[in-house]
């Protein structure tokens, strides 16, 4: 592999481009990766585009992979944080429901 052409490579401003493909509606993104396809696919022999097609795709699962860990490491602090949350409205109402009873227990024993 050619580490100035891996350098260049690495040295894009990816952000920039996945920002510009979000700004994209449903049709527009659709037509852009087909285009895409079209114009990538017919320079290459069948076992080159199928191993072009696997590597995109492989690219797609680790992003999903990261995304779907993301969300669950998000929604777990969230769980815990709403656990920690209910926990503590939980303790507010048994300790005012053993306030009540105290009163009630005391006030009864009183008159």
């Amino acid at each position: 592999m050619d580490n100035e052409a891996f350098k260049k490579f690495i040295n894009q401003d990816f952000l920039g481009l996945s920002n510009w493909i979000n700004s994209l509606n449903p049709y527009e993104f659709s037509l852009i990766a087909a285009v895409i396809g079209f114009i990538v696919a017919p320079p290459l022999s069948a076992n080159e585009q199928n191993s072009l097609g696997n590597f995109f795709e492989l690219i797609g699962q680790v992003l999903l992979s990261i995304a779907a860990q993301n969300m669950t490491v998000s929604q777990s602090s969230q769980q815990g944080f709403n656990q920690n949350t209910d926990f503590n409205q939980e303790l507010e109402k048994l300790k005012n429901e053993i306030n009540k009873l105290r009163r009630d227990v005391f006030g009864n024993k009183n008159s």
